[in-house]
């Protein structure tokens, strides 16, 4: 846990950097003026433009992999432990080319997740088995079960960051955006009758499943949990923030799933996770807007509104080749 309570800007800029520094590209670049899955007005881009969410990827992944099926699919099949920032760094990818994409550029991206997960298989070791998952259970990467609860961890999660560091949505708007999501659900070969049809229903789904289902966090779980809050850094420097950072990803667990990782959690870190978010929803009243909304956001904005050039077509060598016989 950190030594010294950072500023609420110094958290937000520390995350979205994940260390890699530096301007970047955007992860979107499609300028035809589609609005994707979503578009203006919809609640999911008015809760996704936030950048303070993205404290809230850690908390997505940690409910992931409470599972211990997910955990296992991470451990053998993923490089999160060799390479963290770079699987945090593609899952963005695909959360903003899903977001805030075109509708061709969200189906890209989650072709490419499912052409992954469909080689994710194995079977569950007796160490990291747990009373509700047996060792020698089987997993696959497209069990529908297993793709309902990452899912959920993700909306989820969104709107539980989104409640604790910025706070305004109503209990309508709650319900609107778990219902927006359906569309990432299909692209993701979500069962369509598993859904939810409100927030309510989510969170009932979310307390079944970590209170009394299979997501209770096993050896392996914890396993993956160590390096999701204790990655390694490039620079002894980055430890003080990164713990600040794990911090706030503890404080918005489900207190069932806190426990189950084995995470201390006092009254005087529930009381410093408190004035955390408060310090957040107060600096976000006082932030310009271009600071309250993601660069993806904007740009997705104007590509809809038609203000983004399309890029240079490259002429074809035939078309070359002539224009090149004509200037001669």
């Amino acid at each position: 846990m950190p030594h010294r309570l950072p500023t609420p800007f110094e958290l937000v800029d520390f995350f979205a950097r994940a260390t890699r520094g530096g301007p970047r590209p955007l992860p979107i670049a499609d300028t035809a003026p589609d609005p994707g899955l979503f578009g203006p007005g919809t609640v999911t881009w008015a809760v996704m433009k936030e950048p303070v969410l993205i404290l809230g990827g850690g908390r997505a992944l940690l409910m992931q992999a409470a599972h211990p099926l997910i955990a296992q699919g991470a451990i053998d099949h993923s490089t999160y432990a060799t390479d963290p920032f770079g699987r945090l760094d593609r899952t963005l990818v695909w959360v903003v080319s899903v977001t805030f994409g075109t509708r061709r550029e969200a189906r890209a991206a989650t072709r490419e997740v499912n052409r992954l997960h469909a080689a994710v298989s194995g079977t569950l070791p007796g160490p990291h088995a747990t009373a509700p998952v047996p060792a020698g259970a089987a997993y696959t990467a497209t069990d529908p079960e297993l793709l309902l609860w990452v899912h959920a961890t993700f909306v989820d999660t969104m709107l539980a960051t989104h409640d604790a560091f910025v706070g305004t949505l109503a209990d309508t708007e709650r319900d609107t955006f778990v219902r927006e999501w359906h569309a990432v659900a299909r692209l993701m070969g979500v069962p369509a009758r598993r859904l939810w049809h409100n927030a309510g229903e989510l969170r009932a789904y979310v307390s079944e499943q970590t209170e009394s289902g299979p997501v209770q966090p096993g050896p392996g779980s914890r396993r993956v949990a160590e390096t999701v809050v204790h990655p390694p850094l490039p620079s002894p420097w980055l430890r003080p923030p990164w713990e600040a950072v794990a911090f706030a990803t503890v404080g918005l667990l489900p207190a069932t799933v806190r426990r189950g990782y084995g995470f201390p959690w006092t009254a005087a870190h529930e009381a410093t996770h408190g004035a955390l978010r408060l310090g957040l929803r107060r600096m976000r009243t006082v932030l310009p807007e271009r600071l309250r909304s993601s660069p993806v956001h904007d740009f997705a904005q104007a590509r809809v509104a038609g203000r983004l050039a399309a890029p240079p077509r490259v002429p074809s060598p035939a078309t070359t080749r002539r224009r090149r016989s004509e200037a001669a």
